[in-house]
């Protein structure tokens, strides 16, 4: 019986620790069925309370492992969270966003404690590799600003009389790309939200090449007329390149709230009657448009504006 009593004291003190609540439980019933282990228990009452004790082994034993259970799936849930968080908001390659990407599969799946400690070792080298990327970004975002501060000095003191005012375009006298490279730089850099609207005019080409550069111009004026208006003041737009316009908007709330407010302004129906000299001809003015939140790498952001101003135009 000494024996007994030492076994059974033994599976309470070692059991799993689940919820403290939950151990002080078990640890009593099995304490209770210790002192009721008397020198003269009669084998039917030893047999009922060895049948208790596995009971109690067995039910504490369930709600501990149901426990560290929920506990593991809480754990991959939030380091799901983390790598889909870390590639949504750095600036970093697409490669790396993939890499975070798999390794956010891979937990899902994850049990086995070489399954984990692969994760974490393939985590590691991920993020080692994603803070060198953005050490580089700030050191290119620094050069970059740097360059295009000396380029735009030069420009102005080489254009004596406009040395107090940025370079303006011809046609829409909005400010010039320049300008808005200096502006993005600068709003990367900065710690306020802000977003790019890039706002690129369709087959402006084709009016060119049929009705006259002219006219070609007095569409565009017409369509950076009517962006200019519908935009708070503290917004600034300028002309990045051919056809397209770039909007720079502070705004505090989400990426949806401001395509939302951008596609309300797109909505608007705007038409150009053009004078030839046998009749005038009605051009319904149409743009394609893209919302980009700024970032820290200005060269990115470029590549981003660049492709969608270049992107051909879909057929109706």
């Amino acid at each position: 019986m000494h024996v007994v009593r030492i076994l059974v004291q033994g599976i309470g003190q070692h059991a799993v620790a689940g919820e403290a609540d939950e151990c002080v439980r078990f640890r009593e019933s099995i304490q209770e069925v210790s002192d009721a282990l008397v020198d003269d228990i009669t084998p039917a009452d030893l047999l009922v309370h060895a049948g208790s004790v596995l009971s109690a082994l067995e039910n504490h034993n369930r709600r501990t492992t149901s426990r560290l259970r929920l506990q593991q799936v809480e754990l991959q849930n939030m380091l799901k969270m983390l790598t889909s968080t870390v590639g949504i908001v750095s600036a970093v390659s697409e490669a790396n966003v993939n890499r975070l990407s798999e390794i956010e599969l891979q937990v899902a799946s994850a049990s086995a404690l070489d399954d984990v400690r692969m994760i974490k070792s393939r985590l590691s080298d991920c993020l080692a590799d994603i803070r060198r990327e953005a050490e580089n970004q700030r050191k290119e975002t620094g050069a970059t600003i740097e360059q295009l501060s000396q380029g735009l000095d030069e420009a102005r003191k080489r254009s004596i009389g406009i040395i107090e005012s940025p370079q303006q375009d011809a046609v829409t006298g909005l400010p010039l790309r320049p300008e808005a490279e200096i502006a993005l730089v600068q709003s990367g850099k900065g710690g306020a939200q802000s977003y790019v609207a890039v706002l690129a005019l369709d087959r402006l080409q084709t009016v060119n090449l049929r009705f006259g550069r002219e006219a070609g111009d007095e569409v565009l004026v017409e369509f950076s007329r009517m962006i200019r208006k519908q935009l708070p003041p503290e917004d600034r737009l300028f002309r990045w390149s051919g056809a397209a316009l770039l909007a720079l908007l502070p705004r505090p709330g989400s990426i949806e709230r401001v395509r939302s407010e951008i596609g309300r302004i797109m909505e608007t129906k705007l038409e150009h009657t053009i004078q030839t000299p046998s009749r005038s001809i009605l051009l319904p003015i149409g743009a394609r448009w893209t919302v980009f939140p700024t970032m820290a790498a200005p060269r990115l952001m470029y590549q981003k504006i660049d492709a969608f101003a270049a992107a051909p135009i879909p057929r109706d």
